[in-house]
C-alpha cells in the first residue's frame, strides 16, 4: 500500500478513536487488512511536515480565491504530562496558565475565509540543544533549549505561506508575537497586520517627538475606548495606528486591550473586527487537540511523534470538509461518529451475549 493511502487510513483513524492512538489500534480498526508494521513505518519514514498540510489546505481554499482572508498566527501548548522529556515533548512556559507546562509546543498558521479554517503550515519548538546552566543554589546543570525562538519559528513560517500563497488581506495574532522584530518583518514583505501589543510599549505622539526620544507608555496616552490616533512605536521607524477596546470578561469585571495595525486608513470599528477573526484560531487548537488526537499518540521518538502532529492536522482538514459540505461543526460530527461507536459496541454485546447464551 502506498505512502498517501496509509497516511489518509491514519488520518481517518484520528478522528475515530477517543484513546491512545497507536499503529496496533489502527490496523485493529481495519480488522487487520493492514498491518500495524506498515503504519509505524509511515510514520517513522514518512515526511508530514508544513508542506503536506499545505497541500491538504490548498484544496479547500481554491474554492474561496476571491473572497477575503485573514492569516492568524499564534502558539498552543498540548499537554502530555506523562510522556518522555525529549527534543519535542519537553518544558514550555504556556501564557496562557502562567507557568511552565510539559507537552508539544505547536506554532500554527491558519487561514480565515467565510465559513472555513484551514491550516496552511505550522512548526513546532524543538529543544535539540543541550546547555549548562546553574540551578538557584548555584550547582551547574544539563539542561535543552530551542534553538529558535517563538517568534522566529512564526517568522520562518510565514515566509513559507508568502512563497506559497500571497493572496491574504490581514495577518492577525496576539501581543506575544508584537515584537520588533516581527513587525519589521511584516512591513519588509509588504504584509498589513492587526496585533495585539502590552500596554506599557513605549510609543510617541508624533515623528518629532520619535527623533527627539520623546516616548510614553502606551496606557499613558489617555486614548478613549474606540479612540484611534496615530503614533509612533520605540524603535519601529514607521507610523502605526493604535485603537483601545474595553471588553466584558464573563464575571462581570472589564478588560482592555490595545490593537496597532499599520494600515493607516482603518478606523476602529474595522481594527475590531479584523482581530476578532483571531479567535478562529483559538477554535482550531481547542479542535485538534479534542478532535484529531492531537497529544495521544504515546510513541517517545521524535521523527513520529512530529509525523504524528502533521498527520493529526491533516485529520483536521478532512473535519473541516465534512463541516463545510454537511453544514455541522466539528463536535456534532464527532458525537455523530461516537454515537455509532456505540450502536456498534451495542451490537456485538448483543452479539457475544448470544454466542455464550448468557441471560440479563
Amino acid at each position: 500500500m502506498k505512502q498517501r493511502e496509509l497516511a489518509n487510513l491514519y488520518t481517518e483513524y484520528l478522528l475515530c478513536q477517543n484513546s491512545q492512538a497507536s499503529a496496533t489500534e489502527c490496523s485493529s480498526m481495519l480488522d487487520e487488512l493492514v498491518k500495524h508494521d506498515s503504519f509505524s513505518r509511515m510514520l517513522k519514514v514518512g515526511s508530514y511536515e508544513s508542506k503536506y498540510v499545505w497541500l491538504k489546505g490548498k484544496g479547500i481554499l481554491k474554492t474561496y480565491k476571491d473572497k477575503p482572508k485573514i492569516l492568524s498566527i499564534d502558539n498552543t501548548i498540548s499537554p502530555k504530562s506523562d510522556s518522555k522529556v525529549n527534543e519535542v515533548v519537553n518544558w514550555f512556559y504556556d501564557h496562557s496558565v502562567g507557568r511552565a507546562v510539559k507537552g508539544i509546543n505547536l506554532i500554527s498558521a491558519l487561514i480565515h475565509v467565510g465559513d472555513a479554517n484551514i491550516p496552511v503550515g505550522f512548526e513546532v519548538q524543538t529543544k535539540e540543544n543541550f546547555v549548562v546552566e546553574k540551578d538557584k543554589a548555584g550547582r551547574e546543570r544539563l539542561k535543552r533549549k530551542a534553538r529558535y525562538t517563538i517568534n522566529e519559528l512564526a517568522r520562518k513560517l510565514v515566509l513559507k505561506i508568502i512563497k506559497n500563497f500571497s493572496s491574504f488581506d490581514y495577518v492577525v495574532a496576539d501581543r506575544y508575537f508584537a515584537s520588533k522584530d516581527n513587525l519589521r518583518f511584516f512591513n519588509k514583505h509588504k504584509l498589513s497586520y492587526v496585533i495585539g501589543i502590552a500596554n506599557n510599549r513605549l510609543v510617541a505622539k508624533s515623528k518629532a517627538n520619535a527623533l527627539a526620544g520623546n516616548y510614553c507608555r502606551l496606557d499613558e496616552l489617555g486614548l478613549l475606548e474606540n479612540e484611534t490616533i496615530k503614533i509612533y512605536l520605540k524603535d519601529i521607524k514607521y507610523s502605526l495606528v493604535v485603537t483601545r477596546q474595553v471588553f466584558k470578561n464573563g464575571d462581570n469585571s472589564t478588560g482592555e486591550i490595545y490593537l496597532i495595525t499599520n494600515d493607516l486608513n482603518l478606523e476602529s470599528n474595522h481594527i475590531k473586527d479584523i482581530y476578532q477573526k483571531r479567535w478562529n484560531i483559538e477554535v482550531y487548537h481547542r479542535s485538534i487537540k479534542q478532535n484529531a488526537s492531537l497529544a495521544k499518540s504515546p510513541t517517545s521518538i521524535a521523527v513520529t511523534q512530529l509525523n504524528h502532529i502533521g498527520l493529526s492536522i491533516g485529520a483536521y482538514c478532512e473535519l473541516e470538509k465534512l463541516k463545510l459540505v454537511s453544514n455541522k461543526n466539528h463536535y456534532a460530527l464527532k458525537r455523530k461518529m461516537l454515537i455509532a461507536a456505540n450502536q456498534a459496541s451495542h451490537r456485538e454485546i448483543i452479539k457475544m451475549k448470544k454466542i455464550f447464551k448468557m441471560t440479563a
